[in-house]
């Protein structure tokens, strides 16, 4: 069996190969989008340009690329809204005013239905401590 120091000094050594192979992967990936900028800044001085995941968008949102010298924008792609059906939705005050319940009647029926459902919760504890 290896000792305690000895599986942590293989540790630190992994973790360091590991941030070192990250760190390059950055790197790169930073010079990348820094040419990808300056060649559209090369066409365009004033265009304002976004890099997210190594793929450039305008102010617009539209993604650009350059082909032969020219700047050349791919819009995205634009779902269709779709149109949402309207339900009718019945409050319990719009229930009661159908039955024509008066104010006091509704906070009754309102208590009752609460506890119901509060005493609901509780309905198969209690038959299984009940007397017989």
């Amino acid at each position: 069996m290896k000792a305690a120091k000895e599986r942590k000094m293989e540790r630190k050594t992994k973790h360091k190969t590991l941030a070192v192979a990250k760190t390059e992967k950055s790197r790169q990936r930073r010079l990348d989008n820094k040419a990808k900028r300056a060649e559209i800044h090369a066409i365009d001085p004033d265009m304002k340009v976004k890099v997210i995941n190594q793929v450039t968008y305008d102010n617009e949102g539209a993604e650009i690329k350059v082909e032969n010298g020219k700047i050349v924008k791919w819009l995205p792609a634009r779902r269709e809204m779709i149109e949402p059906e309207i339900i009718e939705v019945k409050t319990l005050q719009s229930k009661h005013a159908e039955l024509g319940i008066t104010e006091v009647e509704k906070g009754r029926a309102i208590d009752a239905q609460i506890e119901k459902e509060r005493l609901g919760v509780f309905n198969n504890l209690v038959s299984k401590f009940k007397k017989k």
